[in-house]
């Protein structure tokens, strides 16, 4: 059954609300990729160029490990699961485990490079993710052990992450996230 209709009307419509108010990118015309309604800090900045010091420190390291393969050997033949290798087995472990520590270098440091720029940028998923890289390689670093790059790399990333949540960091945050 239908309803009948007011001529005088025309055809019911649903009703619809009203579009929320433009937000002021919208009204002034700035695409809101623009940029953060505050400068960026300087305790950003400064996490920014540690993040940076750090990918350098790191891929430091990873390339170190080719010039200390006699010490990775030493290392690794102290191990008891390495008792029973052959010699080519052996050297054949040696080569991966100087080949994995170079790799992952080399990718922590294009991390840490391409979340400290998103971080630069205001992206506070960025912020969530360097501080658990950090948290990752302190880990790594107290748990398996790492040569003074690695070490180093550790120390400084805390302070670029405590840089990233003071206040000013957190007030730059959230002025990006409201300008969005």
């Amino acid at each position: 059954m239908t309803t009948p209709q007011d001529p005088d009307r025309g055809p019911q419509q649903p009703h619809i609300p009203a579009p929320p108010p433009l937000s002021e990118s919208e009204l002034h015309g700035t695409p809101s990729a623009a940029g953060p309604a505050l400068p960026v800090p300087k305790e950003v900045q400064i996490s920014f160029w540690i993040w940076i010091a750090g990918a350098v420190l790191s891929v430091i390291g990873g390339l170190l490990a080719f010039a200390q393969r006699d010490a990775v050997a030493d290392a690794l033949r102290r191990a008891p699961q390495t008792a029973d290798l052959s010699a080519e087995e052996f050297d054949a472990l040696v080569s991966a485990n100087i080949m994995i520590t170079a790799v992952v270098g080399v990718v922590m440091a294009g991390l840490y490079v391409l979340f400290a720029f998103k971080a630069r940028a205001g992206r506070n998923w960025a912020r969530v993710v360097l501080a658990a890289l950090t948290v990752l390689g302190l880990l790594s670093t107290l748990l398996v052990g790492a040569g003074v790059s690695g070490l180093l790399t550790s120390l400084i990333s805390v302070v670029a992450v405590v840089l990233l949540y003071l206040p000013n960091s957190k007030a730059y945050f959230d002025s990006v996230k409201r300008a969005r």
